[in-house]
């Protein structure tokens, strides 16, 4: 059986991917966080839930402590804009897709939730775009990974820094056909939370959601906004000061998941082939033709297999070289957990009585007083 502290648990999927007889569910809990859940009457007692458990045994980690850093973006201006950074994903995706290999990351489904899936053609890459800012269920895709990989298919994997650790340990051993890549993660929201969030626009535009943009460009890169396009033909656009669920967010850490406030996997050396995230403050040279406003990736190359793939872009993407000590200032949750919200506890007390944007704007009100 699992011993694990529930405060550690990431909800990786490793636990219920490795288990032989399907023991192990992942269920939500009143956070609306998954957790592994164990049928006793079910459970061989293997152990093998354990041993891949990242938190209890860590994966080795053999990348340098020393990266090398860039700042990059995609030269295809309609791959830059539709992208949350500078469009670094795709163009890393694109590559390993046209070689015949396959790339697994965070999409959408009907419902607006978040669940990892493969895909095997480019014309699919945008599902896998932008930032989600809720958590995503891996589901079983461990498995099929390891099925492709043991076929000897190229598969790219792009997860937060956890996710990606999860999956090493599943897997057991390296795979040079693997390109293992996270971002830089602040810290991963709550599916209900978020759910709740889309209920309070839903009513509020008298609508279904049609689709779900975070950090769109409209108003630029350092400026960017949330939009919501509404089945009615309405649009939501609020920017990262004034939407309600980033301020719950970034603002007062209301919903963050409680293993992400003391998060293992941050700082160097990382699990991950390439560390992917925005170049915040980035600073190229005194050329104003230059327009990091388009969004900038921040672009760290932990180890030789991703040092390869970023080199094989050649001239589809711009790129300078930097260093740690220009982007870490900007970018401290590469190495740095975020502590959790002091109104969390109050959040999570009164979310099932009251609307999302009601119980947001009284919290923002009464800061001081509740």
């Amino acid at each position: 059986m699992m011993d694990l502290i529930k405060e550690n648990c990431t909800a990786c999927g490793a636990c219920s991917n490795i288990c032989p007889n399907e023991s192990i569910t992942m269920i939500p809990d009143s956070e609306g966080f998954l957790y592994p859940y164990v049928c006793k009457e079910a459970c061989m007692c293997c152990g093998l839930c354990e041993s891949v458990c990242p938190i209890i045994n860590r994966p080795d980690c053999e990348n340098t402590s020393d990266p090398k850093v860039y700042a990059a973006w995609s030269i295809d201006e309609e791959v830059r804009f539709n992208s949350t950074s500078g469009g670094l994903f795709t163009e890393l995706a694109k590559a390993v897709i046209s070689k015949g290999g396959c790339v697994t990351g965070a999409r959408y489904n009907k419902e607006h939730l978040v669940g990892h899936y493969i895909i095997d053609s480019e014309r699919e890459i945008p599902l896998l775009r932008q930032s989600k800012y809720v958590q995503s269920e891996t589901g079983n895709v461990f498995k099929h990974i390891k099925e492709r990989l043991d076929k000897g298919k190229q598969v790219m994997f792009v997860g937060t820094p956890c996710q990606g650790a999860g999956l090493q340990s599943f897997l057991g051993k390296q795979y040079d056909n693997l390109l293992l890549c996270d971002f830089i993660c602040r810290g991963s929201n709550s599916p209900k939370v978020y759910m709740k969030y889309l209920e309070s626009l839903k009513k509020q535009y008298r609508s279904d959601i049609k689709k779900v943009w975070f950090k769109n460009k409209i108003n630029g890169w350092n400026k960017f906004c949330t939009k919501i396009e509404f089945e009615n033909g309405k649009e939501y656009y609020a920017d990262r000061y004034t939407d309600l669920f980033m301020r719950g967010y970034l603002k007062h850490n209301l919903y963050i998941r409680p293993s992400c406030s003391n998060c293992y996997f941050k700082g160097f050396p990382r699990h991950s082939d390439i560390t992917l995230g925005d170049f915040w403050g980035v600073k190229l040279n005194d050329d104003e033709s230059i327009d990091t406003d388009k969004g900038t990736s921040l672009v760290i190359v932990n180890s030789s297999i991703g040092q390869q793939c970023f080199n094989s872009l050649g001239d589809r993407i711009f790129k300078k070289e930097s260093s740690l000590e220009a982007a870490l200032p900007f970018n401290q949750c590469a190495v740095k957990s975020v502590d959790m919200g002091e109104k969390r506890d109050y959040f999570f007390s009164e979310i099932d009585k009251e609307d999302f944007t009601e119980l947001i704007n009284k919290i923002d009100r009464n800061e001081d007083r509740i």
